[in-house]
């Protein structure tokens, strides 16, 4: 008899494991709470990482650095230590069980019982008819060799949550690219049209966090920022689009963007229609360049002929495409889904304030739901990030990818300190303090503007 599923991911789980030794040092701490096993503490290997990231928008790399560092950047990635245990279980239902799974070591962690909810395929007969007509009224499909299977949504006012389970026939773990904690992801190529955005699709926020269950298996949760989604900025996307016809240069400043965009109200149910196009790991094992020269030939190069030299390997390899075969394994779909949201106010608070100081910088809002802070600020057109520091006075950890939003975790926040300052002041001085008695004060004295708040948290 075929086992279904759950049966087959069980099973997987009853296996042992073998692990290299130096795995031992860093356990994996994911199912501790489902399989009762005494695990290690994980030790915390993204400080400097996470403190030194700078805003989504900021200047990137040159593109012929990137390519002269690329092996180094690489090579450093891959020496992060495994973060893994071997899994013994019971059956385990893994299907409706994903956040509570990965809730520990997500990058919000939190207790997601009672807020996630399960995405349950239709039983009666009329609905199977209607989803043999339209199957992406399902939550599980399959093409090719690889089926998905979306498992809960949680959405709050901050971000919509999906928990979704990748498993391919053929085995894929291992060639998949681990970062400094040890930890793979996999990155959706997928758009997301929302019922009440006229638009077209959403298309950012692509990575799906997790953990391979076994070598076919991905267990992960991909959230969605919705400060993006809820905005209206069709009437700039205009004035953009008319000025690139004319042959005109486009700077988009913030007032353009105050006068020419709109925000939307989160209705408190809608849709997603979710096109996933591809999925995507970066690879452990990525192809060498062969540059074809000598290290020293290469040095001796112009910018010109290297950049000339450049362009024509980028072509060679793929590498000016994404995915491609030197750097990327991933998955061809689509995957079709429609998903019905409804938004959970349980523990959603915001704190108004609207105080801004002569030069220009300070506080709109703060948002706080159970899992993540975020923080609305003003900045006064200069380089800032804001600092939070929770109700002992800890700092809290922003979120990857952007500096105003900080998972809560084990952070008490009915009292937080905000401070915003400038980059290069937080990089160049208030890094080399942290872990000081009075970080928080000094802190504060070499902010632009500090603000203590009470959030009414339950």
């Amino acid at each position: 008899m075929q086992m279904n599923q759950n049966e087959k991911i069980c099973s997987a789980f009853r296996q042992d494991i073998e692990l290299p030794a130096i795995v031992t040092q860093k356990a994996d701490a994911a199912f501790e709470q489902i399989l009762s096993e005494s695990h290690k503490e994980k030790d915390k290997m993204k400080e400097e990482q996470k403190n030194t990231r700078k805003k989504s928008h900021k200047k990137k790399v040159p593109v012929w650095v990137k390519a002269t560092t690329a092996a180094a950047a690489f090579m450093l990635l891959f020496l992060g230590i495994c973060s893994a245990n071997p899994v013994l279980a019971a059956k385990i239902p893994v299907i409706g069980r994903i956040f509570s799974m990965l809730q520990k070591t997500s990058e919000y962690p939190g207790d997601y019982e009672g807020y996630a909810q399960p995405l349950e395929d239709p039983v009666s007969e009329s609905d199977e008819e209607t989803t043999a007509e339209d199957p992406s009224l399902t939550y599980t499909q399959t093409v090719g060799d690889v089926t998905v299977t979306l498992s809960e949504v949680y959405c709050n006012q901050e971000s919509l949550s999906i928990s979704m389970l990748v498993e391919s026939q053929e085995p894929f773990a291992d060639k998949i690219m681990k970062n400094v904690d040890g930890r793979q992801y996999l990155s959706l190529a997928a758009s997301s049209l929302f019922s009440f955005r006229a638009q077209d699709p959403y298309v950012g926020d692509k990575d799906l966090e997790g953990t391979f269950l076994d070598e076919r298996t991905f267990a992960g949760i991909w959230r969605i920022r919705l400060d993006s989604v809820l905005v209206d900025d069709s009437e700039l996307e205009k004035i953009v689009a008319k000025a690139e016809a004319s042959g005109e240069e486009v700077v988009i400043t913030d007032e353009m963007i105050r006068s020419h965009t709109e925000k939307l109200t989160l209705p408190e149910e809608f849709t997603v229609e979710i096109h996933l196009e591809k999925i995507v790991g970066d690879l452990a094992e990525p192809e060498k360049i062969d540059w074809g020269v000598s290290e020293e030939e290469l040095k001796g190069m112009s910018d010109e002929a290297f950049q000339a030299l450049y362009d024509e390997k980028m072509k060679e390899y793929g590498m000016d495409q994404y995915p491609n075969r030197a750097e990327h394994y991933w998955f061809e779909g689509p995957w079709d889904f429609t998903i019905p949201v409804s938004v959970n106010e349980s523990g959603n608070y915001a704190v108004t304030v609207e105080e801004v100081n002569e030069q220009g910088v300070g506080l709109h809002t703060i948002n706080v739901t159970p899992f993540e802070v975020s923080v609305d600020y003003a900045d006064g057109g200069m380089d800032c990030i804001p600092i939070v520091f929770d109700a002992q006075g800890n700092r809290m950890e922003n979120g990857s990818g952007d500096v105003s939003v900080l998972p809560i975790g084990d952070h008490a926040v009915n009292r937080m300190t905000v401070c915003i300052c400038l980059f290069d002041v937080w990089k160049e001085d208030l890094l080399s303090h942290r872990g000081e008695a009075d970080f928080l004060q000094y802190v504060k004295e070499k902010s632009l503007y500090s603000k203590e708040l009470e959030v009414p948290v339950s």
